[in-house]
């Protein structure tokens, strides 16, 4: 189990504060503090959480109480079948811990979740409520069809999107592909960076819903039918 010289060191090296790390690993800021000025004995799980957070975010805990910066991660995951769509959702879960996060989907038709995924539409609606991370949608102009909150979204023309759907989130970069039934993240700081800074652009080009709509999920007549 790392030790609290560990944690401080860690946080130190990211240039993170406390604050920081009690948002990442889903523990309480008072919690933080404890650790590390090794009051207590926190549980096996909170040291975990703790752990998994600094790992997530570049750290690399070495032998005989060491740390240092991992080289730039580069992952590949694909979940292909069934629940794919779960297990895009089970990651974006476990990455998104309050509104100090963010995710952004770009060219999404959020028809395909109700039919390819419809457990998933309310697990997402409550995940995202339960949290309160932020949302940055782009869907092509005149599309209507919204399960979050209109303010959320931009129209842009068809011909500035690509043909692949994508999500950035944290240090992931997302492909969905519908019809394959198909999910690829990459996990890679400078490729999500890229691909934010390409939303951010975008976004600029894009022009707000105007007023009058409402999310699908404000309709009992559509949630009766997920």
């Amino acid at each position: 189990m790392i030790t609290p010289e560990q944690v401080k060191a860690a946080r130190a090296l990211l240039k993170w504060k406390q604050t920081t790390l009690a948002a990442a690993s889903g523990l309480s800021l008072p919690s933080i503090n404890n650790i590390e000025r090794a009051i207590g004995s926190p549980r096996l799980d909170t040291m975990k959480a703790v752990q998994t957070a600094l790992e997530n975010a570049g750290i690399q805990f070495i032998a005989g109480n060491g740390v240092c910066l991992r080289d730039e991660i580069f992952e590949i995951h694909k979940y292909e079948g069934a629940d794919f769509i779960e297990k895009q959702n089970d990651d974006l879960f476990a990455c998104m811990k309050g509104p100090e996060d963010e995710a952004l989907m770009c060219n999404l038709d959020e028809r395909k979740f109700p039919e390819y995924a419809p457990d998933q539409v309310v697990r997402y609606d409550a995940c995202q409520k339960a949290t309160g991370f932020r949302e940055r949608i782009l869907i092509r102009k005149d599309d209507t069809f919204f399960l979050a909150k209109p303010d959320v979204y931009r129209w842009i023309a068809p011909e500035l999107m690509g043909t692949i759907p994508y999500l950035v989130y944290k240090d992931r970069f997302v492909m969905i592909m519908w019809e394959a039934r198909r999910t690829v993240i990459i996990r890679n700081q400078s490729i999500a960076d890229t691909f934010r800074r390409q939303f951010d652009f975008l976004w600029t080009l894009a022009s707000p819903v105007p007023p009058g709509h409402r999310s699908k999920l404000d309709d009992p007549a559509f949630t009766g039918k997920l």
